[in-house]
């Protein structure tokens, strides 16, 4: 009898152990189970941005170009470097060229384009700008004491240099829908620029800012006519929906321009303040 009392025992206590670890295996799946659902609903936290990648074409003087100590200068590279004081972040300048420099951009190889980008209604519908900066046209820019150029239509007959897929290439692709005249594209500007300095074309259109930093550089060699084709004020492009990176450079801009910064730098770099009274209208 004692010894069927004590399997009787024994067999209960084995069912009790077991009944107590399927327990103790069943909440521990159970907490694994609440930790890995809390685990992937909560998502991890956006790190602050520390470096701002910038694009810049460095063949367009005075705006971003190499000096002669082989070091990037220009108007944009000393707003970047502001604002990036403004933003708490550093900067990191990525030299691309100009024909593929959209492209870039849409693929996320930098955060933004700071290199005389102007606004454009075709360019609103593939990237975001922030406010303009820099009030600016494409301007024809002829040899001293040349005024044969006062109206578009003075360009029959004429050899007009222009840098490749810029807006001053589009400007004169709709100058030539109305009058008859040769255009060549160049790769950078400053191979347009020499070129014209050659001899090898009779005028260039450019971006009113690169127009007065070519005189001032070789006052013999360039002027400005009074014949402007387009308004485009230059802004800072992002990627398409890059909101927060769009207001985090706009309110930059508003500090650098509110402290005198942004007139400061015009005045440097082209003896006049481009940066206050911007005409907006895009044509």
């Amino acid at each position: 009898m004692k010894k069927i009392l004590v399997a009787v025992l024994v067999l209960a206590m084995a069912f009790t152990m077991i009944a107590c670890a399927k327990t103790t295996e069943t909440e521990v799946t159970e907490t694994e189970v609440v930790a890995d659902e809390t685990a992937a609903t909560e998502a991890p936290a956006e790190e602050a941005m520390t470096v701002l990648t910038v694009a810049v074409d460095d063949t367009y003087p005075p705006m971003e170009y190499i000096d002669e100590n082989g070091e990037l200068v220009g108007f944009d590279v000393e707003m970047t470097l502001a604002l990036a004081e403004k933003m708490g972040v550093e900067v990191e300048f990525i030299s691309t060229g100009w024909d593929g420099i959209f492209a870039g951009l849409a693929a996320q190889q930098y955060d933004c384009i700071i290199s005389s980008v102007s606004m454009t209604t075709d360019r609103l519908e593939t990237m975001d700008f922030s406010k303009p900066y820099m009030a600016n046209g494409q301007v024809i820019v002829v040899k001293p004491g040349d005024d044969s150029i006062a109206t578009m239509e003075d360009l029959a007959g004429k050899t007009v240099g222009v840098q490749f897929a810029t807006t001053a290439d589009e400007a004169a692709d709709k100058a030539l829908e109305v009058v008859e005249f040769e255009k060549i594209a160049y790769d950078d500007m400053t191979t347009c620029l020499t070129a014209m300095k050659a001899g090898q074309v009779d005028c260039i259109v450019a971006d009113y800012a690169v127009a007065i930093g070519a005189v001032q550089d070789d006052p013999t060699a360039y002027e400005i006519s009074s014949v402007a084709l387009t308004n485009e004020p230059i802004a800072i492009a992002v990627d398409k929906g890059n909101t927060a990176l769009l207001d985090m450079l706009n309110a930059a801009l508003d500090e650098v321009i509110a402290d005198g910064t942004m007139s400061a730098l015009s005045i440097k770099y082209m003896d006049v303040d481009l940066t206050q009274n911007i005409d907006t209208e895009l044509r």
